[in-house]
């Protein structure tokens, strides 16, 4: 009788085991499928944009951004989120822009002639909802506010008579079970912004060259207009003082390339030459950009947005920063991530590719590898490569990501064909992901898919 009551227990116990596993499972699948976890690759919301930007002879912008939100989770928001960055550089969020801070003033938040209730803190602009948005449905807000540049900032910025706006209007975040929307970081790219159309009308105090995300097609200064984009994750604007200055506009299979750099032709006639190269390169070799127009500005930014690139002034970085920048446009714009959570996706990825074309352009991989090299030797690298980004500090961040982890890869694809394997996988890579966003986890299940599950161990190495 004891053995059949201990028997009967132990059955018990393995039932609830399995019952608790098979639960487990569960659990994990539907959090799996339904994109919902962090680092999940839906937005869950999108946006259509019409903003229109006045600049007045103090050097202040009036901005209007009439914002079309679409619901595209399975939830109902009782709020929209947005990224508000210029209201984030200041001297109180970070002590070390005292000498370099924005000037932001919200006049108002509306829904047609009614006004909405807002929160804003750091760059985090919460607009609340009087009734709840559903899903598949719109819902309309207009945000009317004054910016005035930091001089000299970073990014977004006012060097003399020229105007560099960068993340400077409200941004729809993303939707995760909430608003995902980090504090702005300094050390890396903190936001996270989905594709969408854009219409950005422009009214000057006077005429100026201006750059953007969109086409503006034929060079020419201009004190007032329209531009318009689609597909368009970020919308870059720039007003050049004519007289400061060269530019020039060069096509590379379909695309225009229209470069702004410093009065220095020898210095234009440069940065032509390898931009061209470049851009070819990795149209030929990873796949083919659909957009019209890239513009290139030479003013020391370091940095990528769509159809634009910030580069240097200087010969001494031109390889380097230009090539990247060119390459982010692959990996970062159309093959989207979290730059937050994954900044390795466009930053690791993207040098990997500048590696490779400097290596092919002057027949030297280690002259090739040179940058990822020094970023590795720099500073201490930690183990994992797909860290939050505040998680690293800024030197580990730079060996980490633009250092170690292009060097791994490199390693793997020299045991595989080298370069030439590389720029396959890339270009299967970037086909199979073009205007999506992914995370460390799709790009394992895409590695191990294209190259077996038995290399997921190496993934696992450095990839957590």
């Amino acid at each position: 009788m004891n053995r059949n009551r201990a028997n009967k227990k132990t059955i018990w116990i393995v039932v609830a085991l399995v019952a608790v596993l098979i639960a487990a499972a569960i659990i994990y699948f539907l959090l799996r499928d339904t994109g919902n976890e962090k680092g999940a690759t839906e937005m869950g919301a999108s946006a259509d944009y019409k903003l229109d930007v006045q600049m007045d002879d103090q050097n202040r912008f009036q901005i209007t951004a009439d914002i079309n939100v679409l619901n595209e989770s399975d939830e109902t928001f009782e709020d929209l989120g947005f990224y508000l960055i210029p209201n984030a550089i200041n001297s109180d969020d970070m002590p070390e822009l005292a000498q370099a801070s924005a000037e932001v003033a919200v006049e108002s938040v509306k829904r047609g002639d009614e006004e909405l209730s807002y929160s804003l803190d750091n760059n985090k602009l919460l607009v609340e909802l009087e009734t709840g948005l559903e899903s598949e449905s719109t819902e309309e807000i207009t945000v009317a506010y004054t910016m005035k540049l930091p001089e000299n900032g970073m990014r977004l910025s006012q060097d003399g008579d020229n105007y560099f706006l960068a993340q400077w209007y409200p941004m729809l975040a993303q939707y995760d079970k909430g608003w995902d929307i980090q504090d702005f970081d300094m050390n890396g790219e903190s936001y996270h912004s989905g594709f969408g159309n854009f219409e950005v009308s422009y009214k000057l105090p006077k005429e100026y060259l201006v750059a953007s995300s969109a086409a503006e097609g034929d060079i020419r200064p201009s004190s007032s207009g329209t531009v318009k984009g689609e597909r368009i994750k970020d919308f870059y604007l720039a007003f050049l003082n004519t007289e400061e200055w060269l530019s020039e506009s060069v096509e590379v299979n379909e695309t225009v390339l229209r470069l702004f750099m410093p009065m220095d032709q020898e210095f234009m006639d440069e940065n032509i030459a390898k931009a061209k190269a470049a851009y070819a390169f990795f149209e030929e070799r990873i796949g083919d950009n659909p957009f019209p127009e890239l513009d290139i500005i030479a003013n020391d930014g370091y940095m990528e947005y769509p159809n634009v690139i910030e580069v240097a002034s200087t010969w001494d970085a031109l390889d380097e920063v230009l090539v990247h920048e060119i390459g982010h446009q692959w990996f970062y714009y159309i093959v989207g991530n979290d730059p937050y959570e994954d900044a390795w996706l466009d930053e690791s990825v993207t040098e990997f590719a500048t590696s490779i074309f400097l290596s092919d352009y002057y027949q030297d991989e280690d002259y090739g590898f040179r940058s990822a090299q020094m970023a590795a030797d720099a500073y201490r690298q930690e183990k994992y490569a797909n860290l939050p980004l505040s998680e690293y500090n800024e030197g580990e961040y730079v060996s980490t990501v633009y250092g170690e982890a292009p060097l791994v890869l490199r390693n793997f694809f020299e045991e595989r064909g080298g370069n030439d394997e590389a720029l396959e996988f890339l270009g299967a890579y970037y086909k199979e992901y073009q205007f999506k966003y992914v995370n460390t986890p799709t790009f394992k299940d895409f590695f191990t898919s294209y190259y077996g599950e038995e290399q997921r161990e190496f993934l696992d190495s450095w990839l957590q």
